[in-house]
């Protein structure tokens, strides 16, 4: 998650309820305002960490002190770039963004920020949601509170479609925009916010955007765990279907004509084994995006395909003779990115990462996409879900103790053990170089 306060507003003495002026940090995650907050408030939440999570605090970088007299405008913006910094610094350990102190602390900071908002809405009011699946099929779940979390939607979208609960992790919500009768993803939501308000404040924006229930893995291996139950396999059915739809004007192939069969004759676990051989097949796909060509170093129009593992930058033929829709491809795999940074600029979103060109050679590789955030969402569940599977393979190995192994998935996300955190901040799979090939 990218954290980042822009800018902020002054509360005049006339607008305080106890008639002092203050001023509030207006948060963004991923670009997206999430809430507004005092940095008294802030401070109390630091103080909250430092109690609960002393030695994952240690890294943290520091908090602003506090000052006892007026700030001027200079300092207050001082104060704002310092919060930005300490923010970034606490979502970077997973321990203390998946606490439910953090959760909380954050859901009732959206709640506060945007209650006013609610004309005559109350805590008690029930509310009915629309759910997307992603052939565009309405789940409609009833009676729900719109101060609820995401779990709460979640859950309750589960129970709605009978998903068992030994499927829940391989699926999650994501926020899409629904353009022209296609589904294009936006982000994946997160365990601190209320979905109805982040839907609500995102439709004054764009009101093509929805809420869609997929499956959030990227290990094509966890489809075998889902084709044998109806229900799961139906959603999977779905899902691969319309990656179908998403890549094929990219991929020419021979199978769709024996995927129209397959539908038709309703053979649908057969039409996902066959899905599963198409190019793109559990791909992410982006377009408008750009990347300098790293052969002729010119900036070049791209569409970005995510998963398996990698990011594969297509660059877009320009030249109107030649019928090939794309000129070359750039494979960046996962285990070859050091590290990787999101720029939120306004006039300049991209990702930049530091990849593993050839042995012992890094170099910064930059991506031009509105869609920024997003990539480096997908990146970190990617190199949790890596981890993860390294951790299984450990452990079933290992005759230690398989309670130090374990690794918990949440909504489709893999949260790390503590070995794998203290692993990648001290870096040791770059330094100790496990080979040419990975990080």
């Amino acid at each position: 998650m990218y954290f980042s306060i822009p800018d902020t507003t002054d509360i005049s003495a006339k607008r305080s309820s106890n008639q002092h002026a203050f001023t509030l940090f207006n948060i963004h995650v991923n670009g997206n305002h999430h809430c507004s907050l005092r940095y008294s408030q802030l401070r109390a939440f630091n103080d909250e960490l430092q109690r609960l999570f002393p030695v994952s605090m240690i890294n943290i970088q520091p908090f602003p002190p506090k000052k006892f007299f007026n700030l001027s405008l200079r300092e207050i913006d001082e104060r704002r770039i310092l919060l930005e910094r300490y923010l970034q610094s606490v979502v970077q350990h997973k321990s203390l963004i998946s606490s439910s102190y953090f959760d909380d602390f954050f859901l009732n900071a959206q709640r506060e920020t945007f209650l006013s908002e609610l004309v005559n809405k109350t805590y008690s009011e029930k509310i009915n949601f629309t759910i997307y699946l992603l052939n565009q099929h309405k789940i409609i779940i009833e009676n729900l509170s719109p101060y609820d979390n995401t779990s709460k939607l979640f859950d309750a979208c589960a129970n709605k479609i009978q998903l068992e609960n030994e499927y829940l992790s391989y699926f999650s919500l994501f926020f899409y925009e629904l353009k022209n009768n296609q589904l294009n993803i936006i982000r994946p939501l997160f365990s601190f916010e209320s979905p109805y308000l982040s839907l609500e404040k995102a439709l004054k924006l764009n009101e093509n955007y929805c809420i869609v229930f997929k499956k959030t893995y990227w290990n094509l291996n966890y489809d075998f765990k889902l084709i044998d139950n109806r229900r799961t396999r139906n959603l999977l059915f779905i899902q691969s279907q319309y990656d179908i739809e998403q890549s094929e004007d990219l991929y020419p192939s021979d199978i769709y004509q024996q995927l129209n069969i397959l539908y038709e004759n309703n053979s649908f676990k057969e039409y996902i084994l066959l899905s599963r051989t198409s190019k793109f097949y559990g791909y992410i796909i982006l377009q408008q995006c750009s990347i300098n060509d790293l052969i002729t170093e010119k900036l070049s129009q791209c569409i970005l395909t995510i998963g398996n593992n990698e990011l594969l930058c297509c660059i877009i033929n320009d030249d109107k003779k030649n019928t090939n829709l794309f000129t070359k491809e750039f494979s960046f795999k996962v285990t070859r990115i050091r590290c990787w940074k999101v720029n939120c600029a306004k006039q300049n979103v991209n990702i930049a990462f530091e990849y593993l060109i050839k042995k012992d050679t890094l170099q910064w590789i930059i991506i031009y996409t509105e869609q920024a955030a997003l990539v480096s969402t997908c990146l970190q569940s990617m190199v949790d879900e890596i981890l993860a599977n390294k951790v299984v393979t450990t452990s079933s190995i290992s005759i230690s103790d398989s309670s130090n192994n374990r690794s918990n998935i949440t909504n489709g996300l893999t949260t790390r053990t503590k070995s794998d955190l203290d692993r990648l901040n001290n870096n040791e799979l770059f330094d100790k170089g496990d080979g040419d090939d990975d990080l």
